[in-house]
């Protein structure tokens, strides 16, 4: 049993041109030369939240000291611009992806892997995936994920883990952008590592359960002015973490309970459902490590067989994205597409 026929319907309905889109593309399986999906795809730039966005392009592409800025900047305009399937050549977009490709200021040695990924992938959502820049960029994050042994960044000196795994599914989904044909074998190892990385930790589970022991620690933390000269904040730190992961270890990985909540569009952290979509996208294969996550996609389909929009960023953007509370089109589609991808559906 596939998903339902009302709830196609409804996903088909004219008011969201990116659900329509990617339901008929991607839980339909329509091939995109279609008449049907060729339609589709020429209404996207009518989506009223692309529209909304544009109505600011002059204000977010011309401050270069606000790219950041959450959530109205001008990196994720871009991102959320990907997401929603626009056109990447419209020139009211193509005019800042030109400054964005040609400063790379999204690149960020210390850490950002998560804004590097995420910005990739909407660069090739956007249809500049055989842009030199993007080709070599996303390469270099798939081997500076093997060379670190995971997503090395600053954050993590304050956490037990050694590597950030909150933003593991926002790499994924950068990598399976490239076509399976275009992949080097170091991105096909950094796929590999971080499937195998989210299964082990069965996508969800993955909080040191010794945390709050840990933050007690860190909650007595000197200040600067404390230590002896040569020493910093930082290096103390590391060395009390040192000594607390012998003595304690990390504990029983736990749930990260803000993936509980799914919401779109997401921003640097993820949730259950992005995860398990971004498994979907690299085909991988289901396993008992997907048991738990699968169950809370499940659980949370309401009575109609839809979803309802759990964690959003409204009143941030330039735009709001549906009614928080209220079923989502986009949730619903995603949900649907996981179960119906791992035979939880029938």
């Amino acid at each position: 049993m596939g998903p339902p026929d009302n709830v196609i319907q409804w996903l088909l309905e004219e008011d969201n041109p990116p659900v329509r889109y990617l339901t008929l593309t991607e839980l339909l399986k329509k091939p995109e030369n279609s008449s049907e999906v060729s339609n589709a795809r020429s209404r996207l730039m009518t989506y009223s939240v692309t529209e909304g966005i544009l109505k600011h392009h002059v204000e977010f592409w011309q401050y270069d000291d606000r790219s950041y800025w959450k959530y109205t900047g001008k990196y994720w305009q871009l991102i959320f611009l990907g997401q929603f399937r626009a056109d990447g050549y419209d020139p009211r977009i193509a005019q800042g992806v030109d400054g964005i490709l040609r400063r790379r200021k999204w690149i960020n040695s210390a850490g950002g892997q998560c804004l590097t990924a995420n910005i990739l992938r909407a660069l090739m959502l956007l249809g500049y995936g055989d842009h030199p820049v993007v080709i070599e960029e996303t390469e270099a994050l798939a081997e500076r994920l093997l060379l670190d042994g995971g997503i090395k960044c600053e954050a993590m000196g304050y956490s037990l883990l050694s590597r950030c795994y909150m933003a593991l599914p926002k790499l994924l989904l950068c990598f399976t952008q490239v076509p399976e044909k275009k992949r080097s074998s170091a991105i096909n190892e950094a796929m590999a590592f971080i499937v195998r990385e989210m299964l082990e930790n069965e996508v969800y589970q993955y909080v040191p359960g010794n945390r709050r022991k840990w933050q007690k620690v860190l909650d007595h933390a000197p200040k600067r002015r404390d230590l002896s000269e040569g020493q910093t904040v930082k290096n103390w730190i590391q060395g009390e973490k040192e000594k607390f992961l012998l003595l304690e270890g990390i504990g029983r990985r736990e749930a990260k309970k803000g993936w509980l909540q799914f919401g779109f569009p997401l921003h640097y952290n993820s949730d259950i459902l992005e995860a398990m979509y971004a498994l979907t996208q690299a085909g991988v294969s289901k396993s008992a490590h997907m048991e738990k996550p699968l169950q809370v996609i499940r659980d949370k389909m309401t009575k109609t067989m839809q979803w309802n929009l759990e964690n959003s960023l409204n009143g941030k953007m330039w735009v709001d994205v549906e009614e928080k509370g209220k079923p989502s089109k986009w949730i619903t589609f995603f949900a649907l597409l996981v179960l119906d991808r791992y035979s939880v559906l029938s």
